[in-house]
């Protein structure tokens, strides 16, 4: 009886994504608008029937491998969490605060909306069969997760774009969601690892996709001295540097070779591009990584390696060339014109401390700011960012969120000898601090929920699994 239900569930559950899809499309079909055969259409339509075809092949192999249904679930959850962490650099575009503000957007801006669509139906038809999933929401560990999700979405209607707000607000509460799903279902170990296997490939994806862009036209690909793929180089530094500590934590685990050339690749992209607080952060949190586990002759190796390819980039790039431009124009003293927009944002943040502006109001921080000439899309401060956008009641959120974070990775430092344990708590420590020593420069939490921002709250499920399974290894006899 016990298989029949399973049998049961598992065509119900492909009935109703086949009745789903076949609707939807039926109805796409009729309606027939204007740009249904544009690029960015197939562009979704791909993506689309790729996330899918993956997800019934992951499916199809747990059920003929009889793994266990939690393993199962997070399996699918990680597949949709990856997809979701690459969505932004497959529908790349650039779009000026004047133009979010009004309302003109690209094409591909409408297709990432619909690809987030995708994943939440996707997401659905994975909960589907097991609601109670999502029932611990609001206890725990999970509850900062879902109230900042919440005070997120409840102040879209007070942001000065709406609907753009709102548009973030749902790829920031499908990620909470896919957080709430992987919670439930992460027990031990193993579980961690996979779901950083899941963000190695969303973040070493991520940095292929732009490491492409820029080299589609080498002649511009170091435009103004480093390695330019988009408005943002310093985002590419912080995708690569992230990359590097998820390959050294993994090969710290499995022992890859390949993964080193991953690492490789991310320590020289991140300093090809430049960004000054993903390079410090990155070289600071590998070295932390070492020192933690007491190598520490890695770590100095790595400091010693980390600037002979240093000086070999300024040699045979035009690296140097904007260090010393960004040198002769005093933009150290400023921080890049940072120091000028925190005192400019400042008095604004004062006037709404509570509550804020409501969610991605620091996107049109420069249309708000009188006599402030430099277009800033945030306020290039994680910190600031989250007090401009939900005041004082989002930083309380987000700002407990960090510190249940590392408190829970120390005490999982702090246990009984545990290998896997203690490496998975290192490497998770490193990756907290080198997204929180960017977040001091630019809004890598707090804002828009780009990769690193999800990853940052991702790291509190984590650290909770990982103080759970250090606490079992405490009661163990040895």
């Amino acid at each position: 009886m016990k298989r029949l239900a399973i049998g049961t569930e598992a065509y119900l559950h492909n009935g109703l994504l086949i009745a789903t899809v076949a609707t939807l499309s039926f109805l796409f079909l009729a309606a027939r608008p204007p740009w249904l055969f544009s690029g960015v259409t197939f562009t979704v339509i791909g993506c689309g029937g790729f996330l899918f075809a993956l997800l019934f092949l992951v499916s199809a192999t747990r059920r003929s491998q009889g793994v266990d249904p939690a393993k199962s679930y997070l399996r699918l959850a990680l597949v949709v969490w990856w997809a979701l962490l690459d969505s932004q650099e497959v529908f790349f575009r650039s779009t000026k605060g004047g133009e979010a503000f009004t309302g003109q957007f690209s094409p591909a801006a409408y297709g990432e909306a619909a690809f987030w669509a995708l994943d939440f139906l996707a997401l659905l038809l994975i909960i589907m069969p097991r609601p109670q999933y999502l029932r611990q929401a609001f206890s725990g560990c999970n509850k900062w997760l879902s109230l900042f999700a919440v005070v997120c979405l409840i102040s879209t209607p007070f942001s000065p774009a709406p609907l753009y707000a709102m548009a973030w607000a749902f790829k920031l509460l499908l990620a909470v969601l896919l957080l709430l799903l992987c919670s439930a279902t992460m027990h031990d170990l193993d579980d961690v690892e996979a779901f950083l296997w899941a963000n190695f490939w969303g973040f070493a994806l991520a940095t292929v996709i732009r490491i492409g862009r820029a080299f589609i036209d080498p002649s511009t690909a170091f435009e103004g001295g480093r390695l330019t793929e988009s408005i943002s180089p310093p985002m590419l530094s912080l995708l690569a540097g992230t990359l590097l500590l998820l390959a050294l934590s993994l090969n710290s685990l499995r022992k890859r070779t390949w993964l080193l050339g991953f690492a490789f690749l991310g320590a020289t992209v991140m300093i090809m591009a430049g960004g000054k607080a993903g390079i410090i952060g990155g070289i600071a949190s590998v070295t932390l990584f070492f020192v933690l586990q007491k190598r520490v002759a890695a770590g100095f190796g790595w400091v010693l390696g980390v600037l002979v390819l240093g000086g070999i980039i300024l040699a045979v790039t035009p690296l140097s060339t904007y260090f010393a431009t960004y040198q002769e124009q005093g933009q150290l003293s400023t921080l890049t014109g940072r120091t000028g927009l925190w005192k400019a944002v400042w008095p604004e943040i004062m006037q709404h401390p509570i509550v804020g502006y409501g969610y991605m109001a620091s996107r049109f921080v420069e249309l708000q700011l009188e006599g402030d000439t430099w277009v800033a899309g945030h306020t290039h401060n994680g910190f600031l960012e989250i007090l401009y956008t939900n005041g004082l009641v989002g930083l309380i959120i987000l700002v407990e969120i960090i510190l249940v974070t590392v408190k829970n990775l120390g005490r999982a430092l702090k246990s009984p000898p545990n290998r896997k344990v203690r490496l998975l708590a290192i490497g998770s420590g490193a990756i907290c601090v080198n997204l929180l020593i960017n977040g001091f420069f630019n809004a890598t939490f707090g804002g828009q929920p780009s990769s690193p921002f999800i990853l940052l709250l991702g790291l509190l499920v984590v650290s909770e699994v990982l103080r759970r399974n250090a606490h079992l290894s405490a009661r163990l006899p040895r």
